[in-house]
C-alpha cells in the first residue's frame, strides 16, 4: 500500500472511530436505555465470579467470556492501582454505579466496529484493488446502521467482525491456496457463530472457498471435513455449555426459533420485504443501498471469482434471516459490510479516474454519513430518563412512595430503592423462586447502599407473579390512601413500549399537579421513524424534530387536599 493510500485509510478509520465513540456513554447510569446490554453484563460478571455456565443460551457464550476477561483485567488494574482494596470494593462500585462496566463493553464493541472497517479494506482490495478497498472502508465507516450499533454492548458487531475476518482469509486461501488461511477462516467462522448463532449461515461461503479448487472430489471432501471440524471446535470452545448443559441450550434455542417465526410485539410481515423497504434504505441510505444492489448484480453477472462465496453468503443469509417475522434492524448487520464492498466495486468501475471515484464515493456516502453524525450527536445529549432521575433525587425526599405508570420498564427513570423496598423485593423474588442476588448484595452494603432510595410502586395491567410492589388496581384513590405522593409517567407517540393508560392519566390530572415534563421532541410536525419493535428511544430518521434521546417523562405530585 502506498503512502497516500495509508493516509486515506487512516483518515477513514479515524472518521469511523469518531462516529462510534461520540455518544458512547449515552443513557448512563441508566442501564435500561439499550435493551439487552444488562443481560451481557450480568452474565459476564457471574462467570467472573466463578460460575462458567452462563445458564442462558438465547445467545451463544463467547462474548460473555470475553467480557468477563475484560472485567477481570479491569479489577486487576484497579487492585494494583489501589482503586479496589478487594473484590467487595469492586462489587460495591458496580452496585453503586455500573457505568464503567457498560463503557468497557461498549468500547470493546466500538473498537470491533472500527476493526471491521479495516478488515473490509482488505476484502475490497482483494476483490477489486486499492480503490475498491478504500471506498468500501469509507462506506462501512459511515454507514448508519453499523455506526449506530457499534455504540451498543451487544453481540451483533463483534459477531460481524469475526465474520469479516473469516471471509478475508477465505479469499486469501482462494488466491494463494495456503492451508493455514483456510484454517483461520474456519476458526473465525466458528467464533462468529459462537457469538451469534445465525452467523453460522455463512459457513457455505467458507465451504465454497474450500472446494473451489479444481481437484478430485475425494480431496475436496477431506478438506471440507477438517474445515467443518475446525468450525465446530471453535464454536464449542467459545460456547462449551451448549454441550455441557445441552437441555438448557435446547430450551433457549427452541424459544428463539419459535419467537423468530411468530414475531415480536407488532405484525410487520416477513423480513424479506420489510428489510428491503425499511432496514436497508435507512441503514445505508438510498444512494448506497441502490449502489449495493447494482454491485451485487455485477457480482452475479461476472464469471465465478472471488466474489462468488460472498454472493452465496449474502443470498443464503438473507433467505433465512428474512424468512421470520422478527425484523429487528440489527438482524441485517452481517450483510451491511458486504453490501458496502459490493457498492464500492461498482463505484470504482463507474468512477474510472481516481478523482471520479472519490467524487462519486462522497456523493453516495453523504446521506448515510450525515445520519450517522446526527444520531451520534443526539446520543451524546443527556437522556430524558437521566434528567428525570436527577430531578427526583434532588427534590423528592428519600423514602417517598413513587408510582411508576404504566408501561415498559425501559421508559422509566432509574431510581434506587430504600432498605424497606429492597427487603420487600428480596422476599417476593425468593418466594417466586428467583435467586435475587442483586437485592442481597445491595442490602449487604448497609450504610453504603446507593442513595437516595425510594419505595417504587409499579402500576401495571397484569401481575402474574403476584408481587407486592406491582399494583394492577391503581386508581388515584388507592394511590392517595396508600401514601403514594409522586407518579412518574413515560410516553412516546412512536413506540408501543410507552403507550399510556389514558383513562388513568385523565383521572390523575384532576387531582395531581404535573410538576415537570422532560420532552425529547422539538416539534410534533416532522415525521420520525423508529425501529418499531426495539425499545430504543432514538429514531432512525427524522432527527430534525428530536432534541435528545428518551421518551417524554412527566412527574406528577399528588395532593390529597385536591381530591
Amino acid at each position: 500500500m502506498g503512502g497516500r493510500a495509508v493516509c486515506v485509510l487512516a483518515a477513514i478509520l479515524l472518521i469511523g472511530l469518531a462516529l462510534r465513540f461520540l455518544g458512547l456513554s449515552f443513557g448512563l447510569p441508566n442501564v435500561h436505555c439499550r435493551p439487552d446490554e444488562s443481560t451481557l453484563v450480568h452474565r459476564a460478571l457471574a462467570i467472573g465470579a466463578g460460575d462458567p455456565n452462563p445458564h442462558f443460551f438465547n445467545y451463544p457464550s463467547l462474548h460473555f467470556y470475553l467480557l468477563a476477561a475484560f472485567y477481570g483485567a479491569y479489577y486487576v488494574a484497579g487492585y494494583l492501582a489501589g482503586v479496589f482494596a478487594n473484590v467487595t470494593a469492586f462489587e460495591a462500585e458496580f452496585l453503586a454505579d455500573p457505568s464503567t462496566f457498560y463503557l468497557i463493553g461498549r468500547g470493546l464493541g466500538a473498537l470491533m466496529g472500527v476493526g471491521s472497517v479495516w478488515v473490509l479494506y482488505g476484502l475490497g482490495a482483494r476483490l477489486g484493488g486499492r480503490s475498491t478497498g478504500l471506498v468500501g472502508a469509507l462506506f462501512l465507516s459511515c454507514s448508519f446502521l453499523h455506526v449506530r450499533d457499534s455504540h451498543f454492548l451487544t453481540v451483533d458487531i463483534p459477531a460481524t467482525f469475526y465474520l469479516l475476518v473469516s471471509l478475508l482469509f477465505s479469499l486469501r486461501y482462494m488466491e494463494g491456496k495456503v492451508a493455514r488461511d483456510l484454517l483461520v477462516s474456519a476458526i473465525f467462522l466458528g467464533l462468529s457463530a459462537s457469538t451469534k448463532y445465525n452467523l453460522g449461515l455463512f459457513a457455505g461461503a467458507v465451504f465454497i472457498a474450500a472446494i473451489e479448487r479444481n481437484e478430485p472430489w475425494r480431496e475436496r471432501g477431506r478438506r471440507l471435513f477438517w474445515v467443518v471440524g475446525s468450525m465446530a471446535v471453535a464454536f464449542v470452545a467459545g460456547s462449551p455449555y451448549v454441550l455441557l448443559d445441552f437441555a438448557a441450550f435446547w430450551r433457549d434455542l427452541s424459544y428463539e426459533q419459535l419467537h423468530f417465526a411468530r414475531g415480536h410485539e407488532a405484525e410487520l410481515g416477513r423480513g424479506w420485504w420489510y428489510h428491503l423497504g425499511f432496514t436497508f434504505p435507512l441503514g445505508l441510505g438510498w444512494p448506497l443501498f441502490t449502489a449495493a444492489l447494482l454491485g451485487l448484480g455485477r457480482w452475479a453477472w461476472r464469471p465465478r471469482g472471488l466474489e462468488w462465496p460472498l454472493l452465496v453468503g449474502v443470498v443464503v443469509y438473507y433467505a433465512v434471516a428474512g424468512s421470520g417475522k422478527v425484523v429487528f434492524m440489527r438482524y441485517m448487520l452481517p450483510l451491511i459490510p458486504l453490501l458496502c464492498v459490493a457498492a464500492a466495486g461498482l463505484v470504482a468501475v463507474v468512477g474510472r479516474s481516481r478523482r471520479g471515484v472519490a467524487v462519486l464515493a462522497l456523493l453516495v456516502v453523504a446521506p448515510t454519513a450525515w445520519s450517522s453524525w446526527r444520531h451520534s450527536e443526539l446520543l451524546a445529549k443527556t437522556d430524558t430518563r437521566v434528567l428525570a432521575a436527577r430531578w427526583i433525587e434532588e427534590r423528592v425526599p428519600a423514602g417517598s412512595r413513587i408510582g411508576l405508570c404504566c408501561a415498559s420498564d425501559y421508559g422509566y427513570p432509574q431510581l434506587q430503592f430504600d432498605r424497606h423496598a429492597l427487603q420487600t423485593r428480596l422476599a417476593g423474588l425468593q418466594n417466586a423462586g428467583f435467586a435475587a442476588r442483586r437485592q442481597q448484595r445491595l442490602l449487604y452494603l448497609g450504610e453504603n447502599m446507593p442513595s437516595p432510595g425510594y419505595e417504587l410502586i409499579e402500576l401495571r395491567a397484569v401481575n402474574p407473579s403476584g408481587f407486592a410492589w406491582i399494583w394492577t388496581g391503581y386508581g388515584v384513590e388507592r394511590l392517595l390512601r396508600e401514601g403514594v405522593t409522586w407518579v412518574v409517567v413515560h410516553e412516546s407517540p412512536d413506540l408501543e413500549y410507552s403507550r399510556v393508560d389514558s383513562s388513568f392519566i385523565a383521572e390523575l390530572e384532576q387531582v395531581a399537579q404535573r410538576v415537570v415534563l422532560f420532552d425529547p421532541l422539538l416539534n410534533d410536525r416532522d415525521q420520525r421513524l423508529y425501529d418499531p419493535i426495539d425499545a430504543f428511544y432514538l429514531p432512525v430518521s427524522g432527527f430534525a424534530s428530536i432534541d435528545r434521546p428518551g421518551p417524554k417523562v412527566a412527574i406528577y405530585r399528588l395532593n390529597e387536599l385536591r381530591l
